[in-house]
């Protein structure tokens, strides 16, 4: 199968959309299918396809969402010749944004269905600091950008049922499949780091040698809720306890962030890295102890499955969903919390743990992982192909 695939964000760059559909590309590739990923780079002028990568950039601009940047030139006729030359038998679309569209087009052109994989709700690609009117006005947008994407998908898909609820909002009916994020295990692997590269990437950090250290990684916006994780840590962690908080990253909240670090007076143990290359990422999960992760909203993200992978145990807040709970044993490889008390008190317990403790821990997290993993993620949307392919063809010959 030729499989053309739209995501405005990739590798190098370090996302949670950019992960999800770099392994996905790889699993494809791996059982034999032909795979072109088309994807923004502010960094080019012009189009630009990569042989050695099979990949295709377009020119993008700065913007101020949540990607920061977004594709220039979707019209360009030159680009749709040659996206139209791969002759694709599915179109799959990762994102509401410009190179969305660009899949749209291409897809009407070649006569083929199209898969749109929801990934975040529309609200969550607004700048933090837009006024209201602002504020008020590209959520309008987003939102029609978001139902374009709807109204013109033959099958919807997801990571999490909980997308559903952004449909709903978007006063939309669609049907979602729920197609679970993996990752790949053998790159995600703390076996793969030695004591010796744990405590170098440590050092580089500015972090402690003998500290627990949790981790956050991904997008610092307003929808991660890392505040919550914040004044939890001011109110709950004393300096006594020997833990430190490690935010991987770049966002719209960033520099309220800092501030709000610097108001409670913990900015000398809270850590902020930036962007970072997505290659160091194996060795940075390596390097801490446990995982958090504060959003109510977001679906079953990239990172948080990285990071069991390579055996943190996952703190995460409890959702109306109850979506965590089909991954999350209390004890086991993680822990639920809801209010800051229990998110102090759990930190607390790991990091009173010896360091025979931790290892133990570490495995068990990443075998039940593991044994989580069923059909890899190409498996899955290869049934998902299928059945947009015949959807398509039922809609044309109707």
């Amino acid at each position: 199968m030729r499989i053309l695939i739209f995501s405005e964000i990739f590798p190098p760059y370090v996302s949670g959309v950019a992960s999800y559909v770099d392994v996905l590309k790889k699993e494809l590739t791996a059982l034999s299918h032909e795979v072109l990923v088309v994807t923004a780079s502010p960094n080019i002028k012009e189009v630009f396809y990569s042989q050695m990568e099979y990949n295709i950039y377009c020119p993008a601009k700065k913007t101020d969402n949540k990607y920061g940047f977004e594709c220039k030139d979707i019209k360009n006729p030159n680009l749709i010749a040659l996206l139209s030359d791969f002759k694709p038998d599915v179109v799959h679309i990762h994102t509401d944004t410009k190179i969305g569209y660009l899949g749209l087009t291409v897809a009407d052109k070649c006569s083929v269905p199209v898969v749109f994989t929801i990934h975040d709700y529309f609200m969550d690609r607004y700048a933090a600091n837009s006024s209201r009117m602002i504020w008020n006005l590209k959520t309008i947008r987003e939102k029609r950008h978001f139902c374009d994407m709807l109204d013109n998908a033959d099958v919807v898909t997801s990571s999490c049922s909980r997308a559903a609820i952004f449909v709903q909002k978007a006063d939309r009916r669609r049907r979602i499949l729920v197609v679970h994020s993996h990752t790949d295990t053998d790159k995600f692997d703390y076996h793969n780091t030695s004591p010796a590269a744990v405590k170098k990437m440590r050092e580089k950090l500015g972090l402690s040698t003998n500290g627990t250290v949790a981790l956050f990684a991904g997008k610092l916006t307003i929808e991660k809720n890392l505040e919550f994780v914040l004044t939890a840590f001011a109110k709950y962690i004393s300096p006594a306890d020997n833990i430190q908080l490690l935010l991987v990253g770049d966002g719209t909240e960033t520099d309220y962030l800092h501030r709000l670090c610097r108001t409670l007076k913990i900015d000398d143990r809270v850590f902020f890295t930036g962007a970072v290359a997505n290659s160091i990422m194996p060795s940075i999960y390596s390097s801490c102890d446990i995982y958090v992760c504060s959003s109510e909203d977001s679906l079953m993200s990239m990172s948080f499955v990285e990071a069991m992978s390579c055996g943190l145990p996952v703190l995460v807040k409890e959702d109306k969903e109850k979506i965590v709970h089909k991954t999350i044993i209390n004890g086991t490889n993680g822990f639920v919390y809801t209010k800051k008390a229990e998110f102090a008190q759990y930190l607390k317990r790991m990091s009173e743990l010896s360091e025979e403790q931790r290892l133990r821990i570490r495995e068990g997290v990443r075998r039940s992982l593991i044994a989580m993993e069923e059909d890899n993620m190409a498996q899955q949307y290869l049934k998902v192909y299928h059945i947009a392919i015949k959807k398509y063809r039922s809609k044309i010959y109707k």
